[in-house]
């Protein structure tokens, strides 16, 4: 047993008290590499969170090779005393959707009600901004009235856990990179995931488009709303085509090795991550940009088809 191997089963075992995640004997590789890239799903201790609203239940599920969630523990949360979706500040609501959290914060930097520490969720995320949603301060915290956890609904739009949960979920989160899906009614197909054969047909189509340095065919795979920060800069779908198109006249060459992809659907968009090796050598023949990271993508339906509405890249790596 290796050294990883050993660690994954001890830790699943003693802290979450549930069976071992197994091993897989094939990982998920994409039907279309630019570069032969073995997916590094396997070995690693890939964690998600669900969250059902109208059930009040946090899932703690591990993502499997097959892009399905293997549901590892289930514990109680409370949620906003108003239902429904997240729309502006102060409607005591819960919002939904695909997050992230985006920071951690203990006391002294955090309100005694909080409990002892609290997981900031980055909404409004890109998509909720195209939509024109606001507010600040959802978080994933404790408390330090536990009466409060017999309440289903009974925060201000953040979801509640008792301490001692928090703390053990605190082992398995990574800051920026953890997911934490918020459903008002937690389907069973969004529950268990699953591969999604279009999904993997228009990422595979949009990375060939992307190296073609066709600025047509690639740009035919963004939502008309697009809109994007990228490099500081805000992008419409405009200002983003007209950047490709500056790209593709500075180089000759555009690689993008796309590895470990993952894929989190929700009724209103996915979120997709995936691990990007992006290499571009510019007419000269020298090495232009060189970069790898995190890239995610927010994908929404337009006119039935999948399209790209946000995207961002991060350097840290899940």
């Amino acid at each position: 047993m290796t050294l990883l191997s050993f660690f994954i089963t001890t830790f699943l075992s003693v802290f979450l008290t549930v069976m071992p995640v197994q091993t897989h004997a094939e990982p998920l590789v994409l039907s279309r590499m630019p570069t032969a890239v073995r997916s590094s799903h396997e070995g690693h201790l890939h964690t998600l969170i669900l969250v059902d609203k109208k059930t009040n239940q946090l899932h703690l599920a591990h993502y499997e090779a097959d892009d399905s969630f293997k549901i590892l523990k289930t514990y109680h949360a409370t949620t906003g005393k108003v239902k429904g979706d997240k729309e502006e500040e102060g409607d005591l609501k819960t919002p939904e959707g695909v997050y992230q959290f985006s920071t951690i914060r203990t006391p002294p930097h955090l309100r005694p009600k909080f409990g002892p520490l609290a997981f900031y969720v980055n909404y409004p995320n890109a998509y909720d901004q195209i939509a024109g949603c606001n507010g600040d301060n959802i978080m994933l915290h404790g408390t330090d009235e536990p009466d409060r956890l017999k309440k289903d609904f009974d925060s201000e739009g953040c979801i509640v856990v008792q301490n001692e949960d928090l703390q053990e979920l605190k082992k398995v989160i990574q800051v920026r990179l953890t997911p934490v899906m918020i459903f008002d009614d937690l389907q069973p197909q969004y529950k268990n995931g699953g591969r999604d054969e279009k999904l993997h047909r228009f990422f595979d189509s949009w990375i060939k488009d992307w190296e073609s340095r066709d600025v047509e065919k690639y740009m035919s795979h963004y939502h008309t709303d697009f809109a994007s920060p990228i490099k500081g800069r805000s992008f419409d779908r405009a200002q983003w085509k007209a950047y490709k198109g500056v790209l593709t006249n500075k180089y000759s060459k555009i690689e993008v090795n796309a590895s470990d992809p993952f894929f989190f659907r929700h009724p209103k968009y996915t979120m997709m991550m995936f691990t990007q090796d992006y290499i571009s050598t510019l007419k000269n023949g020298r090495k232009g940009l060189v970069s790898r990271g995190t890239k995610i993508l927010y994908i929404a339906e337009e006119k039935g088809e999948p399209k790209i509405i946000s995207e961002n890249f991060s350097e840290m790596m899940w």
